[in-house]
């Protein structure tokens, strides 16, 4: 199986660093952030599917996988070729991320 190459959008990267800053600031396990994250798009890569659909939105086949050690959500289309990551999310807000 060949991976999927991961691409983040302009938005994503900026929720991204959004987060990154935030739990640089507030946590003690400052390398979780980076190893969760890298470990999310691993597994995108190889099985987008793995997601589940978000139909709050009028993004086509838009999904969203829980990173559940960050509490947030990667929101993400994908193609034969290539996931596209349009959003982080705080997965405790109460609605999801402007696409």
């Amino acid at each position: 199986m060949i991976p999927r190459r991961v691409r983040f959008t302009d938005t994503a990267s900026r929720h991204v660093d959004r987060e990154r800053t935030w739990w640089l600031e507030n946590r003690d396990r400052k390398e979780l952030f980076a190893t969760e994250l890298e470990h999310a798009v691993h597994i995108l890569s190889f099985l987008p599917g793995f997601g589940t659909i978000y139909s709050e939105t009028d993004v086509a086949d838009l999904r969203r996988m829980y990173i559940r050690r960050l509490a947030c959500h990667l929101y993400y289309t994908f193609d034969d070729n290539e996931v596209i990551v349009r959003a982080m999310w705080g997965a405790r807000r109460e609605h999801g991320p402007e696409l």
